[in-house]
């Protein structure tokens, strides 16, 4: 048959091909013809590959199955982002047989002979199967063409020299309900901004985690108010896929809805650490099954991976339970049942020495580490906290992947306003890489709550990962250009220095309080805000932390919250800190507490 691969030859093109080149373009439907688009499609398109097969800029390479061409893939020199531009088309009945990406290797192994740094191309930004496969070879978003109907991405052969193979963010959407803040309000289009803006610093996993005031069940009239979230963590989920992401779903083992948790008292959990909504799972996991079951059978398309997390929130102490082991092993072979092959399962055992010592509540449990580690199959992926080196040794150890999570980004204490004031920590992250560089560590996982006022941070993290060589100052640069000119204007070419020197600026003042850094900051911020409407939260935030920074004077508690309250309604970014409590003074009772915990943190 036309599709049969089995004698798939990638080479050269040749003179002797150009007449092959029109029944290519014919397999070629209407919808991949406006993705590929590089040329008519008539015979001056023909005339045009032709010419170029001598061009010694220019590289032509096809895919044929018994001498037909059906993939086709080219490049040509003084790219618009510094290297090479390709194009890419597959005859439709060859999608999906991995030819592209055999074709993508290909042109990528003869840009390396040549002495290419790299590869750049645009794709439409509809085009989510040619995204996937260019996310997954390498490539990264750096901006949009001017008519922003399409991507720019690159491909930096050096990326490929990386320590960090596993580079990911557990984006937690912990229910603290202030929109657009707090990722557990966000909708399709927050996700997608903050995916793009992840795929753009190198990061290539995103995990989630579904907190039990969050469960839908259809079988439970009163969860109907979370179907939206399963919705939209779904789309989100399907759309870091297409950004070339793992994806990893995450749930503990105990937790129930507050609903399930009231209706079987006998069941609860004698918990330890801080929760209220935690069954005991070897007396009431009949009840805590469905809504886990529910959750994978939802996700499964969409995950790669689903995350049993012990501990955390909470975990029982009760008689049934004091084998903490016998209580993980049981329920991460249950679970796996339900999960029946559609995707992983990764363990987070938290708190793990603290249960080995016999802390917090628990009994002794003498090598739970090394005990829990032989159990689990190798290669399997294991989520420590990044400060348990030895525990992280122990994974290692025993033919496991550690993924150490780098709490310290946003540690949010059990209180959001810790969260929400921006503070990049590139000292911070510095440190963390080097390190991590020493105990040889290989990947990573971001903690993340408030991405809108924190991103800098984010994205800095990442690119010092793909790249630990690379200068603060071009990596803040590189930002600042995503996010100031995507689109490469000339009269904006400036502003993506700007907008480093404002970050620099803002994450000097952090550590030596000196009031010039955070005016430069600010000042910085506000005047890109003017042509770029895209850095206006990152300047409010920064805006509110300047006045924040300059305390009371003056004026009572009551009295500075409200002139923080008039400051920051107009701002989008704190709606759901201000407008969404609708009257003044119920607002104000609220923005209060937050208030006197921001200045209790400036003031440590």
């Amino acid at each position: 048959m036309g599709d049969n691969i089995t004698n798939l030859a990638i080479r050269f093109l040749t003179d002797a091909d150009v007449p092959k080149i029109s029944a290519f373009f014919e397999g070629l439907s209407e919808a991949s013809r406006s993705f590929y688009h590089p040329y008519p499609f008539d015979q001056d398109a023909v005339a045009k590959i032709a010419g170029e097969l001598h061009n010694p800029s220019c590289v032509h390479i096809g895919a044929f199955s018994d001498e037909k061409l059906v993939g086709h893939v080219w490049s040509r020199g003084g790219g618009g982002d510094g290297y090479p531009g390709l194009g890419i088309g597959i005859v439709d009945a060859f999608h999906n047989k991995g030819i592209g990406q055999r074709l993508m290797g290909r042109i990528e192994d003869i840009a390396r002979e040549r002495g290419e740094q790299g590869l750049a191309l645009t794709c439409y930004r509809e085009n989510y199967r040619a995204i996937r496969v260019y996310a997954k070879q390498g490539y990264r978003l750096v901006g949009r063409t001017g008519d922003d109907i399409q991507f720019r991405m690159v491909r930096n052969f050096a990326d490929d020299d990386t320590p960090y193979t596993i580079r990911g963010v557990y984006a937690s959407s912990i229910p603290w309900n202030i929109a657009p803040l707090t990722t557990d309000t966000w909708n399709l289009d927050d996700w997608k901004w903050y995916i793009e803006l992840l795929n753009a610093a190198g990061c290539n996993l995103l995990k989630l985690y579904i907190w039990p005031t969050q469960y839908y069940h259809p079988d439970e009239p009163e969860l109907a108010s979370n179907a939206w979230r399963y919705q939209v963590w779904h789309d989100a989920l399907a759309y870091a896929r297409v950004m070339g992401m793992e994806t990893y779903v995450g749930f503990s083992s105990g937790t129930v809805p507050p609903l399930t948790w009231l209706r079987y008292p006998q069941l609860r959990a004698e918990d330890v650490n801080y929760t209220g909504i935690t069954l005991c799972w070897q007396r009431g996991k009949e009840h805590i099954l469905p809504y886990q079951d529910y959750l994978i059978d939802t996700f499964a398309d969409v995950a790669d991976s689903f995350v049993l997390w012990f501990a955390d929130p909470g975990a029982c102490i009760c008689s049934e339970c004091r084998d903490y082991l016998r209580v993980m092993l049981d329920a991460l072979n249950t679970v796996s049942k339900v999960i029946d092959g559609r995707a992983s399962i990764t363990a987070c055992p938290w708190w793990i020495e603290n249960i080995e010592a016999g802390r917090s509540g628990f009994a002794t449990h003498p090598n739970l580490r090394r005990r829990i580690a032989a159990e689990l199959p190798d290669g399997s992926a294991v989520i420590i906290r990044s400060v348990e080196y030895e525990t992280i040794d122990i994974m290692r150890e025993h033919g496991l992947v550690p993924l150490p999570l780098a709490f310290f980004l946003d540690p949010e204490g059990g209180f959001e306003s810790n969260n929400i004031l921006p503070e990049p920590k590139l000292t911070q992250i510095d440190a963390w890489l080097e390190r991590g560089l020493e105990e040889r560590h290989s990947a990573s996982l971001a903690y993340r709550l408030t991405p809108y006022t924190q991103y800098p941070g984010d994205y800095y993290f990442f690119r010092r990962q793909l790249n630990p060589t690379q200068s603060r100052e071009s990596i803040l640069t590189e930002l600042g250009e995503y996010i100031c000119n995507p689109h490469q204007r000339k009269e904006y070419r400036d502003d993506g220095t700007h907008f480093a020197s404002a970050v620099e600026s803002l994450d000097r003042w952090w550590s030596d309080r000196a009031e010039p850094d955070l005016e430069d900051a600010v000042t910085g911020l506000n005047t890109l805000t003017e042509t770029h409407d895209s850095v206006r939260n990152l300047a409010n935030a920064a805006t509110l932390l300047q006045r924040l920074s300059h305390r009371l004077g003056d004026q009572s508690l009551e009295e500075f919250t409200e002139d923080l309250r008039l400051q920051m309604s107009p701002m989008p970014i704190f709606r759901g800190l201000t407008l969404d409590y609708l009257w003044s003074g119920r607002t104000q009772a609220f923005l209060q507490l937050r208030v006197q915990n921001w200045l209790n943190r400036l003031r440590s």
